[in-house]
């Protein structure tokens, strides 16, 4: 669709006089972003431009919209507290130096609550993301194909583009996704070898962790953090017990460090597979009172019972401008409706 159309029909179905009607009819609710790296070209990340950022922000000002922490939102909904109306909840994911550096600052600046989830080993500066390093490999590869067995099965992938290795990255990476995790150090050295690469021991400059002196200043100024697991695995692909150490330490370690973390949990990657009621038991066990996911749907705006506050959606902070306006009205909350299965679980 033209730019200029859909913003036109953007305009008219999120105006003053459509939408109380809209949200009478169908209903509303709270979107909660996430996010994941901000723009830095001084170290060669690429992710959310503080550009853009200010002017979301910059627009839920001008319109008259509740910045609301996610902690807040929890609370509200387990304890059937009226949440004020055109709400909206920022998060963000992983703990990597740009995330505080750059994003943090830019949420102070507008008065706007932000939970930034952290995975607790890269913090403590023990390792670094599995699927980034997957992403480090590809991209410093030599080779222009790939044949490689993962999990029994046999691949051959082409590299010889920007393109082909992103379709090689995202498969690879799925596949990881679907099969047991517990050996990961054991994959991750055989795509070592196979691309002829090394993993650095020490962080690149893109992938620099956020550190904890400037995590606590950064706390004590109102940015919130909460736990992410220690490594960053999918829990649903480990063994109880691996799955519990994952909780429970990224949690202690965020306790161990800061004067308040928030007692929400992120899960990774966060889609209907890669978590269950294992996981929620676990999450409540710690003394957790809620749990996000990447599920695209905006969050329930009344009091809700039972595991729904372990089940938090969120929507993927769009960089088309009029998405995150289609995200954030009531289209966004039609559009993606979680599905009934995932209220229930």
């Amino acid at each position: 669709m033209n730019g200029n159309i859909k913003k036109l029909l953007l305009d008219i179905l999120t105006s003053s006089a459509v939408s109380p009607l809209a949200n009478t009819t169908f209903g509303s609710g709270v979107p909660i972003f996430l996010m994941h790296r901000f723009t830095d070209e001084d170290n060669n990340v690429k992710g959310t431009s503080p550009q853009h950022l200010k002017r979301c922000l910059e627009f839920l000002k001008k319109n008259k919209y509740n910045f609301l922490s996610l902690n807040n939102y929890i609370r509200a909904i387990v304890n059937g507290e009226t949440l004020p109306k055109k709400s909206v909840v920022f998060t963000i994911d992983d703990g990597f130096q740009d995330q505080i550096e750059i994003a943090a600052p830019i949420f102070l600046e507008y008065d706007c609550p932000v939970t930034i989830f952290l995975v607790s080993g890269l913090v403590d500066k023990q390792l670094w993301p599995w699927d980034d390093q997957i992403t480090y490999l590809l991209d410093h590869t030599q080779k222009k194909t790939l044949s490689m067995k993962l999990f029994s099965q046999q691949y051959e992938f082409s590299l010889h583009s920007a393109s082909a290795k992103k379709s090689a990255l995202e498969f690879i990476r799925n596949t990881i996704k679907a099969n047991p995790m517990e050996d990961l150090a054991a994959t991750m050295m055989y795509l070592s070898k196979i691309t002829d690469c090394e993993i650095p021991k020490t962080f690149p400059s893109k992938y620099q962790p956020a550190n904890w002196d400037r995590v606590r200043y950064f706390e004590a100024k109102g940015i919130e953090f909460g736990p992410h697991t220690v490594t960053h695995r999918i829990l649903s692909r480990l063994e109880t017990n691996t799955a519990i150490e994952e909780i429970k330490q990224s949690w202690l370690r965020l306790q161990q460090e800061l004067k308040s973390p928030v007692p929400v949990f992120c899960y990774p990657t966060g889609r209907y597979v890669d978590y269950g009621p294992r996981e929620v038991d676990i999450i409540r066990d710690t003394g957790l009172i809620g749990g996000v996911s990447a599920i695209p749907a905006q969050a329930e705006l009344s009091k809700q019972s039972g595991n729904y506050p372990f089940h938090i959606p969120r929507f993927c902070l769009s960089d088309d401008f009029e998405e995150f306006r289609h995200d954030l009205s009531w289209l966004g909350y039609i559009r993606n409706k979680p599905h009934p299965l995932f209220l229930k679980r």
